[in-house]
């Protein structure tokens, strides 16, 4: 006997609540189980149902051609490697002497304050624009901005306007990626009152909270996506959603309640 949808998600208006929440706001099945748990919503489900109405029937939604994955191509692995870029130390010997991120302070490390931020860029196709990325290791809050290119002038300028649109208390460390495009940290520091600090050498796991949030920014441009191509309003659209996503790791709250203090009812 062929097995059939879950009962739950026969009623038309939870499955078309999970349909919304993985095709237009990227909810993986445990995010939308997480936080319509912690709302209280009257919609009581579990991951694994959400994830067996998608393997058994698309969750009814009809596929587009025959062999076409539906949902689960949208429920894509966030953990990929990604490829170390080339680094300060490799520009024949000029900035060997970097801060390290051994030296950070205590409240970095163990996440107990807001803005300890981690850095790095998005690239595009090459030889185009890029995203600087800006993310709280407390909150997961994450700040971004396309770029004209990646070179460190001009990366520096732009951290420099959404760090700088921030509190002073807002803003305590930055730890970059250590490539070349973060050679004007210097700059960064003095403009901004700040220290910055650099991982060591081909250790993107220093800055994994970074490195995850990259991973989740590539589903909405994958690699060799022309950012150029993109609106400034479709990037901030998938950024805001990025921030209002909920996260496992912050008890299903967003990075955007965490870090702004504010509840939002997302269900």
């Amino acid at each position: 006997m062929a097995s059939r949808r879950p009962r739950i998600l026969d009623r038309p208006g939870t499955r078309d609540a999970v349909i919304r929440y993985i095709t237009v706001l990227h909810w993986s099945p445990e995010q939308i189980a997480g936080r319509l748990s912690l709302e209280g919503s009257p919609i009581r489900i579990s991951y694994s149902t959400i994830y067996r109405g998608i393997y058994l029937d698309n969750l009814g939604v009809p596929l587009k051609s025959h062999g076409a994955r539906g949902l689960p191509r949208l429920l894509r692995h966030r953990g990929k490697t990604r490829k170390i870029k080339g680094t300060i130390n490799e520009r024949r010997g000029r900035f060997n002497d970097v801060p390290s991120i051994h030296d950070r302070p205590r409240s970095a490390e163990n996440r107990s304050w807001f803005g300890h931020w981690e850095g790095d860029t998005v690239r595009g196709k090459t030889g185009h624009s890029a995203l600087v990325t800006l993310v709280d290791r407390k909150s997961r809050y994450l700040l971004s901005k396309r770029t004209a290119n990646a070179k460190a002038d001009t990366v520096r300028d732009v951290m420099i306007e959404l760090l700088g649109a921030l509190p002073a208390n807002r803003v305590r460390t930055v730890t970059p990626d250590r490539g070349r495009e973060f050679a004007r940290y210097r700059e960064l520091a003095e403009r901004l009152n700040t220290k910055v600090f650099f991982p060591d050498p081909h250790a993107p796991q220093q800055r994994g909270t970074n490195e995850n949030t990259d991973g989740l920014i590539r589903e909405y441009f994958p690699k060799n996506t022309d950012l150029d191509l993109q609106s400034d309003q479709e990037i901030e659209t998938y950024i805001e959603q990025l921030n209002n996503r909920p996260r496992k790791v912050l008890g299903w709250k967003t990075p955007s309640e965490v870090f702004m203090g504010k509840k939002l009812h997302l269900s």
